[in-house]
């Protein structure tokens, strides 16, 4: 099965959900048999053979949220024999026709007068008053244990079913994917023309997962990323949870995801009050987010003259300029403790503008774009984070959209699944450099005009096009100097996922003088964050034309 073939379904085939399910089977059967077992590969053929309405009723089901279903639900109208097709999918094993249903699965599935009818049936009485929420209790007073509707509810008039097939299925949409936030819906986006994807030739190594091994652990870490979701309602569960923590894993980019899977449990076990546990989950994570919370909680308790020395020592690593910032501000309140100078950097002051503007009803940053812009010589566009990364974007895109390995796996790909990985420019170096080496040549302005035309519309992670029409990229390149188009670049690729961030709000042209202005927009009680002055100072640091304007609401006549 080749690239060629991974193309959506036309809409108005009625079963083209069924095709697109289809072709992802047939590709991962093709494509990651090694990745699968015999049991699973077999029940993939089998899925393959049933009849059509059958296949069809699975495919409906699988789109849908969850893996229970109310029989009175399941109605298609390309589907004529539901009823045959369930029979079906039960005697295949794809559906479980008598799951076993807890108290809260039952409940969500049920409407109120259902759980009334059913607890008036077991003789208990509801109150008229009684909300569906207030029935929760009372279902479990009934039975603590998971048990078939049949026991819950002898006389009900549908039934529940499971999809058994679950887990296979998302499996396979993961092998397919690379992940599980994309479903059988980017299919749909793209032939309805929502989506258009850059078209990546696919070869051996145009796989996410290298071994069946990596699968599971990328499975585990989204199961313990639910399950710590929904630990909201149980939060005397987290210990247990923190033990099913996958291992560290020598795959660079899933040891990536466990790690922000054990910040995000450390996080939660320090919200929740249980320090002991939010401390050596910290401890255990090399994760700079990590190393800061863990430093936040240490200079609560710990003695300052024994913490300092270790903060210290952190501090003369190689760190992100965010990390560094913060652990320098718990540095600097930990000299205070111990009565010791502060040396603080010298830093030059920021631009500002005050200004002073009628309260209206638009967003502050389009107000005061009016206010700069109106009887004068400027044009102005509200570009805040687009412009910039539009415009790297359209000057690497050559090198986004390389079929490096691993890289590409699917044809619905915004950008490489490395792109917002630390590896991604490495990756890439001398592809990258070649490309930038074109703002000293010069040639840069045509490259992007070209890209710009050609690939118009065509989805990028880097590139949003509401926001980059062809005026505002011409006047960009018109004006902007090379040099601090480079800055800025280089800039964004020191850390892609966290500088994508935090740039100025505000672009001002002024065509007869050829000089432009960037522009961070303050109203009234907001302050600056540190992503977006890190940039302020890097972009001012460097000569490039940078303010803050702060706005302050004239009082109402």
């Amino acid at each position: 099965m080749t690239a060629d073939s991974l193309t959506p379904a036309a809409l108005d085939e009625p079963l083209y959900y069924l095709h697109n399910l289809r072709t992802v089977v047939r590709w991962v059967s093709d494509h990651h048999r090694d990745l699968l077992t015999d049991a699973e590969c077999a029940q993939l053929v089998a899925l393959l053979a049933l009849a059509e309405p059958s296949q069809a009723l699975l495919a409906r089901m699988t789109m849908r949220k969850g893996a229970l279903f109310r029989s009175d639900t399941l109605n298609y109208r390309e589907i004529p024999d539901i009823h045959g097709a369930l029979n079906d999918l039960v005697a295949g094993g794809f559906i479980d026709s008598a799951p076993a249903l807890p108290a809260e699965a039952l409940h969500a599935l049920c409407r109120r007068e259902d759980i009334v009818t059913l607890l008036l049936a077991q003789g208990v009485a509801v109150p008229k008053s009684a909300r569906k929420s207030d029935l929760l209790p009372t279902l479990h007073a009934l039975s603590t244990e998971s048990q078939p509707l049949s026991d819950w509810w002898p006389d009900a008039p549908f039934s529940i079913v499971a999809l058994s097939c679950m887990p296979l299925l998302d499996r396979v949409r993961l092998l397919f994917f690379g992940n599980l936030h994309q479903d059988w819906s980017e299919f749909v986006l793209t032939e309805l023309g929502h989506q258009r994807y850059e078209s990546v030739p696919f070869n051996g190594d145009s796989r996410a997962f290298r071994s069946r091994a990596e699968v599971d652990t990328y499975l585990a870490i989204h199961h313990c990323h639910e399950t710590l979701t929904a630990l909201v309602e149980a939060p005397e569960r987290l210990p247990l949870l923190t033990e099913q923590l996958p291992p560290p894993d020598d795959n660079p980019w899933l040891e990536n995801r466990r790690r922000k899977l054990l910040f995000a449990a450390a996080h939660s076990a320090e919200r929740l009050g249980q320090h002991d546990l939010a401390q050596t989950l910290y401890q255990q994570n090399p994760h700079e987010e990590a190393r800061v919370r863990l430093y936040r909680m240490q200079e609560k308790h710990a003695p300052p003259e024994k913490l300092l020395p270790l903060l210290n020592k952190e501090l003369s690593g190689q760190l992100r300029p965010e990390t560094r910032l913060l652990l320098t501000r718990v540095q600097h309140r930990l000299q205070k403790k111990l009565g010791q100078k502060v040396a603080r950097a010298a830093r030059s002051p920021l631009p500002t503008r005050q200004m002073l503007l009628p309260k209206q009803e638009q967003r502050v940053e389009f107000a005061t774009l009016d206010a700069l812009t109106h009887d004068s010589c400027l044009n102005g566009y509200y570009t805040e984070n687009w412009l910039f990364t539009g415009l790297l974007g359209l000057l690497l895109w050559p090198v986004i959209f390389a079929p490096l390995p691993g890289a590409f796996f699917h044809p619905f790909q915004s950008g490489p699944a490395d792109l917002y990985r630390p590896d991604f420019v490495s990756r890439r170096q001398q592809k990258i450099d070649e490309r930038l080496s074109s703002l000293h040549r010069g040639d840069y302005r045509d490259l992007i005009r070209q890209c710009w035309h050609d690939k118009f519309g065509i989805s990028c992670a880097l590139v949003h096009w509401p926001a980059l029409p062809e005026a505002l990229v011409e006047q960009a390149l018109a004006i902007i100097p090379a040099e601090h188009l480079q800055v800025i670049f280089r800039h964004l690729l020191a850390d892609l996922r966290h500088h994508r961030r935090g740039m100025p709000d505000l672009t001002l042209f002024d065509a007869d003088q050829r000089r432009y202005q960037l522009v961070e927009v303050k109203g009234p009680g907001d302050r600056l964050q540190d992503h977006q002055t890190l940039w302020l100072e890097t972009m001012h640091r460097h000569g490039i034309p940078v303010e803050v304007a702060t706005v302050t609401w004239s009082p109402s006549p």
